[in-house]
């Protein structure tokens, strides 16, 4: 008896290594069984959609660029300073002026004066007051709510310190058939066509202010319209101004 338990033990002894070895791929094919029988597939799946969601941003980077990159062709690229607008003394009409101090003598209006009166109505007028001048202003006569007002215009004309100036057009034979309309501290002045040759735009201001010009594309072609300006001794542009876009100059008279 004691033999054969020795024998037994010696041969287990000896099977030993090939039933460890037995054991370890049993435990490897145990942990392999853990992965999902379809993990290839699960794979592709998710590189294709990270090859569409490049693809994705991909294009989307391209088309924003292409966008920029338009937006930037017809942009406005004049430098601020070449934006505002100086009327000096070498700008004065003095025909015209003449004619505007003999038209207020008469307690008469045309559009120039009509133009300033209204500004000051609007800065000193309210209510009722304010309506009357207005009325007064279209139908082109004096009331007795804007009779204040034109003697004070008046009295800066005799005084020197308003006037009619004058501000030039410039010419542009590319730019024919294109116009802008222009509006001096929110009242409209008309639309003005920018043509071959130049031509002047007269204003009646009280020198000392800093007005505030706004330029809207009426018609543009070309990538909008090209408009310049200027004066004695200053010139603005703005350029790529299609129809309905806005630009802003400044106008210092002094």
């Amino acid at each position: 008896m004691g033999r054969s338990s020795f024998s037994d033990r010696r041969r287990l002894g000896f099977l030993t290594p090939f039933l460890m070895a037995s054991r370890r791929r049993n435990t490897k094919r145990s942990k392999r069984s853990r992965w999902p029988p379809n993990r290839p597939a699960i794979t592709k799946s998710w590189f294709r959609f990270l090859a569409y969601a490049l693809a994705i941003i991909a294009a989307t980077a391209l088309v924003v660029v292409g966008i920029v990159f338009a937006i930037g062709i017809g942009s406005d690229d004049v430098d601020r300073r070449h934006k505002v607008l100086e009327l000096t003394a070498q700008d004065i009409d003095p025909e015209t002026t003449a004619v505007e101090k003999n038209l207020l003598k008469q307690n008469q209006i045309d559009a120039r004066l009509g133009a300033a009166l209204w500004r000051d109505a609007r800065q000193q007028l309210s209510g009722v007051s304010l309506k009357e001048a207005q009325r007064a202003l279209a139908e082109g006569h004096a009331n007795p709510a804007l009779e204040p007002l034109i003697k004070q215009l008046a009295a800066d004309f005799a005084a020197g310190k308003a006037a009619t100036f004058t501000i030039w057009v410039a010419e542009d034979e590319s730019q024919q058939g294109n116009a802008v309309d222009l509006q001096l501290d929110g009242i409209p002045l008309g639309r003005f066509s920018i043509e071959q040759n130049r031509y002047a735009i007269t204003v009646v201001e009280r020198t000392g202010q800093s007005l505030r010009l706004e330029i809207t594309g009426a018609s543009g072609a070309n990538r909008g319209a090209v408009f310049r300006a200027e004066t004695a001794t200053s010139d603005a542009e703005t350029r790529h101004l299609h129809p309905g876009g806005k630009d802003t100059w400044q106008l210092v008279v002094k």
